[in-house]
């Protein structure tokens, strides 16, 4: 895998924690939701028993009729469970209570009027632990099943981070068949090498796409626009290394000559059946050039022995590459003798 072992960490990262924060969003709105749910539903209920009972316990208080109206608050306290009812006259002062005030509560109160008059008022004290318990529970099975599908997502990103980093670095072809812009390289005999040039131009709008085609053409290279902007040269006649070589010594200059054009340029040879693979390799290497030629350490190898006094290679250190042994290569200015 040419992904390197250290980017593992941040595309975990990159992938667990956007899961994590958009679970803890849900999480919180799940909560919040149910919460609110909930209280609603009790207010309904309390409010509901309160306008139901309200006439009967304010003629029983106003007629004094301590036995009616303590089995009014006997058949409230019932009615939520392990609740509170309560009778106080005008003042607020306790006349006649029914149940014990829970810990975890909600107070709902309701006036007591008689003949048109004010006499007290009807409270019923909620006990909120079922609801507060049925919310911890949710909270647990939710904290579970996240944690659940962080390892599992933490799993695969760790386990499988080099695929998804070759797939983040490629970019999609939208065409159905990609543009040939070269034709056909003569003759009949092939190499069991092959080269591959990835080269990225931006803006697209300044590549001198005619002399790209007509150089491949002349060193006879197959020149696909994936993408504009986005070009890939093949190399698979006798030599594809050599071929390679004189090619970038062609359009060195004819790119250099374009104003406010920026090249990104990476190179490779291998053997031919490998060559997928080293297509999709070039185009990562081609995103860490900062302007120079990038070679691997194997391209830099099979290289050796043709680059001559023309070319010269110096190591690159790239973030993205720390386990990959990188080059950028060069063409060597000529010395100036006065």
């Amino acid at each position: 895998m040419f992904v390197m072992q250290d980017l593992r960490f941040r595309i975990l990262t990159l992938c667990v924690v956007p899961f994590l924060i958009g679970s803890g969003l849900v999480l919180l709105t799940a909560i919040t939701s149910l919460q609110s749910q909930t209280e609603q539903a009790e207010r309904q209920l309390a409010e509901t028993l309160l306008v139901h009972k309200a006439p009967d316990a304010a003629l029983y208080l106003a007629t004094e009729d301590w036995v009616a109206l303590a089995v009014i608050l006997d058949q409230l306290t019932q009615a939520t469970g392990l609740g509170r009812a309560e009778v106080l006259n005008r003042d607020n002062q306790l006349l006649l209570a029914s149940g014990k005030a829970p810990a975890l509560r909600a107070q709902y109160t309701a006036p007591l009027r008689h003949e048109g008059l004010l006499i007290g008022s009807l409270s019923l004290i909620v006990n909120q632990a079922p609801q507060a318990a049925s919310i911890r529970f949710m909270l647990i099975q939710l904290l579970c099943v996240i944690t659940a599908m962080t390892m599992a997502l933490g799993l695969i990103a760790w386990k499988f981070g080099d695929f998804i980093l070759i797939w983040l670095s490629l970019k999609i072809e939208r065409r159905a068949t990609p543009r040939s812009t070269a034709l056909d390289p003569p003759g009949p005999s092939k190499s069991t090498l092959v080269a591959i040039f990835s080269i990225k131009l931006t803006p697209a709008r300044l590549v001198p796409l005619a002399e790209l085609k007509a150089t491949a053409a002349q060193h006879l290279g197959k020149l696909t626009e994936l993408l504009p902007g986005d070009y890939e040269v093949r190399f698979n006649q006798t030599d594809p290394a050599h071929l390679g070589l004189e090619f970038f010594k062609a359009i060195h200059p004819q790119l250099n000559e374009v104003p406010g054009l920026n090249a990104r340029m990476a190179f490779g040879v291998d053997q031919a059946e490998a060559s997928g693979a080293l297509g999709k390799r070039v185009k990562y290497l081609a995103s860490l050039s900062r302007g120079n030629l990038v070679l691997d350490d194997q391209t830099k190898t099979q290289l050796g022995p043709i680059l001559g006094a023309a070319f010269q290679t110096a190591p690159l250190s790239s973030s993205f590459a720390s386990d990959l042994v990188l080059h950028t290569l060069t063409i060597r200015e000529p010395t100036r003798t006065l």
